[in-house]
């Protein structure tokens, strides 16, 4: 990010001076001098003459976005510091490049800080913000080697603590997708599930769905069926574990809104879901490619025939990756559900 400017700074760039500007602004010469070289000028102009000014003079509506983003950044470094967390300024930069709204980087860095301080109220009032594909994959970046963080140790223990707690907070769907998020990208960024706590042989939703995030992660990175075959039967045989499988995927890219029964509209068209699907079967190993066989893609077709339209596209991507898997089971999986798929569907 670029350092903030004085509006002489700004307008200078473009060859403007200070009577320049008041006259294509249309504002008061005396109340620009004031603003000139005030370091918060920005913060000391409001309504219309902003608005005059943004229409005005080049790159001061860019300022305007990147000013408070610049500030909020130096704060959350600042405060992370202190906690023993050093932010990779660089890889942000990165990452807002490749589409990444800073925003979101910036919000995963304040869920960082409040999970290292083992804040758990904090933390369980802020997660749920980022349940979505785009919000994710902000919070993705801080739990990743190489990411928003330069060492996550710290991050992966203080989360890891924090997920058995909020079992003992009062059921709320705040706590269900906070638990849920830290269990997943735990598990991800290990490779192995993480203590959820809790009565492990009785399953309400939140349980369900912290069940399924843990498995999700843990899946990501490898190729081990096991654990797929293992949730698998557990959505046939669970209730409540297969009203969260067909409600976590759509909700999450946004094909129905989110809501705290964890319910679906009679009819859904799942297009953002075939999407992030697509892209998925060549994205992970083999553990989670039998997920998507078993577990989930027959509920959603079921849900959705045409899957967004795409079936077709799933049959293709289907065949592209069965030829790169190793595992028999795995193989198999996948024959069995393109045997399955509707034809002729547009």
């Amino acid at each position: 990010m670029t350092q903030a400017s004085r509006l002489s700074q700004i307008a200078e760039r473009t060859g403007l001076g200070i009577a320049d500007v008041a006259l294509l602004a249309g504002i008061d010469e005396t109340t620009i001098g004031r603003l000139w070289s005030a370091p918060d000028w920005l913060d000391r102009v409001r309504g219309r003459t902003l608005q005059a000014l943004i229409a005005a003079v080049p790159g001061i509506a860019e300022h305007v976005t990147t000013a408070p983003q610049q500030a909020r950044l130096a704060e959350l470094i600042r405060d992370l510091a202190g906690e023993g967390i050093a932010v990779n300024v660089a890889q942000a930069d990165r990452l807002a490049e490749r589409g990444i709204p800073r925003p979101y980087l910036l919000h995963a860095l304040d869920a960082c800080l409040r999970i290292v301080r083992r804040d758990l109220a904090a933390a369980t009032e802020y997660l749920p913000r980022f349940w979505g594909r785009i919000p994710d994959d902000a919070l993705s970046a801080l739990f990743q080697p190489g990411g928003l963080i330069i060492d996550t140790a710290t991050l992966i223990t203080s989360a890891a603590e924090l997920v058995p707690q909020m079992v003992r907070r009062s059921y709320s769907f705040n706590t269900v997708l906070a638990q849920a998020h830290l269990a997943h990208h735990v598990a991800k960024a290990t490779g192995d599930p993480v203590e959820l706590g809790g009565d492990t042989g009785s399953l309400d939703r939140r349980a369900a769905f912290a069940l399924r995030s843990n498995t999700m992660g843990a899946l990501a990175t490898t190729a081990d069926i096991e654990p797929a075959e293992r949730y698998r039967r557990l959505v046939d045989a669970e209730p409540v574990v297969r009203l969260v499988e067909e409600w976590a995927f759509p909700s999450w890219t946004r094909d129905c809104r989110p809501s705290a029964d964890m319910s679906l509209p009679g009819s859904i068209l799942l297009r953002n879901t075939a999407a992030e699907v697509l892209r998925e079967i060549d994205s992970y190993g083999e553990g989670y490619l039998y997920y998507l066989a078993t577990a989930y893609l027959p509920l959603a077709l079921a849900q959705d025939g045409t899957f967004g339209l795409r079936v077709d596209e799933l049959r293709a991507a289907l065949l592209a990756r069965r030829d790169t898997v190793n595992d028999s089971a795995a193989r198999r999986s996948v024959d069995d559900l393109i045997r399955r798929l509707p034809t002729g569907v547009r």
